[in-house]
């Protein structure tokens, strides 16, 4: 169904003016102005058809009303696609009661039901503005009310010419009916689509409350502990004169701390900018070998702390199409989980080759691996407890999600294999340099 209306250019028409600094409110509201300005477009060529077959009183006016109303509808539409929302929405409730207000007043009176739409139109202000925007919604809810009463009323059946198709009493049921339907079905549709809307920006608040409450969970724990360490050490260094030995071991301490309080400060920097759309990316023709190497060299400190040793098979003329800073975090989040969850004394393998028009790197260590479960969860992007490494290094839980997210955002992929006491193997896809 997506397809069909993809192809038809509706879901396009829909989306004008909804752009990424838009709200999800603002935007299922942009949205819904779209949707009743097309409804409107079509209806009005609908009845102007009709009304000529069917020989209504004064239909050649009726159309000259109808064609500018659909004039007025396109300019809506328009509007919307250069963000002037505020203007669009006070034209298009105006705009949508004008042929009503003329069809019962000089053409068909009370007899087609027309008069029904006001009721409809009456609760359109409701979907399209914001609670902001009060007294337009009373306004306009007002007036249609009040056209509807007065038609209903004080409103008379319309005259129409012996020998026509609406002189004919079945034929007038027919257009009572359908209207009545009509009416009822745009009704249905309005609230069917703001349901589903309203079930999205549900889903949406829940998502935002999970990342705030990850958020604070890390700048409660994870960034705490390599902080809390750094300050240790500080005063230690500060308060006492220590040998060259323990001045040495001290100062490595705190350049372990330093880095993993960066690592963690960019992983969630990067997730959050991921999860606002605010990515910025700028790729260009890189070599990979030095990308890895500065990721290695953050890391070795690590590395030799464990005794972990690197083997690579990496040509030095690979080069990547990629955004540098991105690539450059996905490489350091690899490398820190092979190191972090490594058993001492371990080793990690890294290769890379050419496979159609990626540059296939591949990352396997001998560590504690993953369950299938955790695995699972990881590569469906959902929210899990990270475990501690082989020597209680702690992380976020938050590595691997970034670098699914930029290596998606990159035109990449990753893939995860493992299996528990027997390590992870790490593949990723990055496009070839061009």
């Amino acid at each position: 169904m997506k397809a069909f209306l993809g192809r038809l250019g509706i879901r396009w028409l829909l989306n004008l003016g909804v752009t990424d600094h838009l709200g999800l409110e603002s935007s299922v509201r942009v949205q819904l102005s779209n949707l009743i300005s097309i409804l409107g477009i079509f209806s009005n060529i609908q009845y102007s058809f009709f009304f000529a077959i069917a020989g209504a009183p004064h239909y050649q006016l009726m159309n000259v009303i109808h064609c500018f109303v659909i004039l007025v509808l396109v300019l809506v539409l328009y509007l919307n696609w250069k963000e002037r929302y505020s203007l669009s929405r006070i034209i298009l409730v105006f705009t949508i009661s004008v042929p009503l207000f003329f069809v019962s007043t000089i053409s068909f009176g009370t007899s087609g039901g027309f008069y029904y739409y006001f009721l409809m139109f009456a609760i359109v202000p409701f979907v399209i503005f914001s609670y902001e925007e009060k007294w337009w919604i009373l306004f306009v809810f007002l007036m249609n009310t009040s056209f509807y009463i007065w038609f209903e009323f004080f409103g008379h059946p319309g005259k129409f010419i012996e020998g026509t198709l609406l002189y004919q009493k079945e034929v007038q049921e027919m257009f009572r009916i359908n209207s009545v339907v009509s009416c009822l079905s745009f009704v249905a549709l309005f609230m069917f689509y703001f349901l589903r809307n309203i079930n999205r920006i549900q889903k949406e608040m829940i998502r935002t409350n999970d990342h705030k409450d990850r958020i604070f969970s890390i700048l409660a724990h994870d960034l705490k502990g390599p902080i809390g360490t750094m300050s240790t050490y500080l005063g230690y260094l500060t308060n006492s004169l220590p040998e060259r030995e323990e001045l040495i071991f001290g100062l490595k301490e705190l350049k372990k701390s330093t880095n993993q309080t960066y690592l963690i400060l960019e992983n969630l920097l990067d997730w959050v900018r991921n999860e606002t759309k605010k990515t910025q990316y700028n790729p260009a023709n890189l070599n990979l070998t030095a990308i890895l190497k500065n990721a290695m060299d953050i890391l070795s400190m690590q590395a030799t702390d464990k005794g972990i040793c690197w083997e690579t098979n990496i040509s030095e003329d690979h080069c990547i199409y990629c955004d540098e800073r991105m690539t450059a975090t996905v490489l350091r989040n690899i490398l820190s989980n092979a190191v972090k969850y490594s058993h001492p004394k371990g080793k990690v393998f890294i290769e890379a080759e050419p496979i159609s028009q990626f540059l296939e790197i591949r990352f396997q260590d001998q560590g504690v691996g993953m369950s299938v479960d955790l695995l699972e969860k990881i590569m469906e992007g959902k929210r899990f407890a990270s475990g501690f490494g082989t020597i209680g290094e702690k992380g976020t839980g938050l590595g691997l999600l970034v670098c699914i997210d930029l290596l998606r955002e990159q035109g990449g992929s990753l893939q995860a294999i493992s299996k528990l006491e027997e390590g992870t193997k790490i593949i990723i896809r990055i496009p070839l340099a061009r």
